[in-house]
C-alpha cells in the first residue's frame, strides 16, 4: 500500500505519511481508496468508515500527482485519461474528474482536473472459490461466459446466477 505514496505530489505525500505513520497497521490493510479534492481535502475511506484530512489540497497538487502517475508524461496517458482513470503499478486505478473535451461524442480530453481518487488493489485469497463451481465447465475443460457484477462497494461474493449464452 505504502508503494502508491511515490504517486503523490510532496504536499500530499507528506498529509498522508503523517496520517499513516501512528496508524494500526491492521487499519492501513483496510484502506480501500484515496478521494482528493482540488481546493479541498484528503478522504481516506475504510472497510469501516471514512477519515477526512483537514488540509486545503491546491490544483498544482493535483497536476503534480497527475504528472508523477503518468511518468512527466501526460501525452502518453491521452487514452486512459480519456477513459477517466489511469491504472498505476500495482494495479491500482486512479479516478480522474474534471472538464471533459467532447467531440463527435467523443470525451477526447479532460482540462482542470479536478478531484483524483485512488482505488487501492488488494489480492484477497480464496474469494472467489465459491463461484468456480458456476465459471468453470470442467467436463469440457472451458469456462462459461460469465459476467459478475454489484454496486460499488459492495464487492463481488453475493450472488452468482449463471446464464447460458450461444455467443
Amino acid at each position: 500500500m505504502l508503494e502508491i505514496l511515490n504517486y503523490f505530489s510532496k504536499n500530499i505525500s507528506k498529509v498522508l505519511k503523517e496520517n499513516f505513520n501512528g496508524q494500526p497497521s491492521e487499519k492501513l490493510k483496510t484502506l480501500e481508496e484515496i478521494r482528493i479534492r482540488s481546493n479541498g481535502s484528503i478522504a481516506l475511506k475504510f472497510a469501516a468508515g471514512q477519515e477526512i484530512l483537514c488540509k486545503n489540497i491546491s490544483y498544482e497538487d493535483i497536476l503534480q500527482t497527475i504528472q508523477l502517475m503518468c511518468d512527466n508524461s501526460i501525452y502518453s496517458y491521452q487514452n486512459e485519461i480519456c477513459n477517466g482513470y489511469i491504472t498505476i503499478k500495482g494495479g491500482h486505478r486512479v479516478g480522474i474528474s474534471g472538464n471533459c473535451v467532447i467531440e463527435n461524442g467523443k470525451v477526447i480530453n479532460i482540462k482542470y482536473i479536478s478531484s483524483i481518487n485512488f482505488r487501492v488493489a488488494k489480492q484477497i485469497l480464496g474469494c472467489g472459490n465459491k463461484a468456480l463451481q458456476y465459471i468453470l465447465k470442467i467436463p469440457d475443460n472451458s469456462i462459461y461466459n460469465t459476467l459478475i457484477i454489484s454496486p460499488p462497494g459492495v464487492r463481488k461474493n453475493y450472488t452468482i446466477k449463471r446464464y447460458n449464452s450461444k455467443c
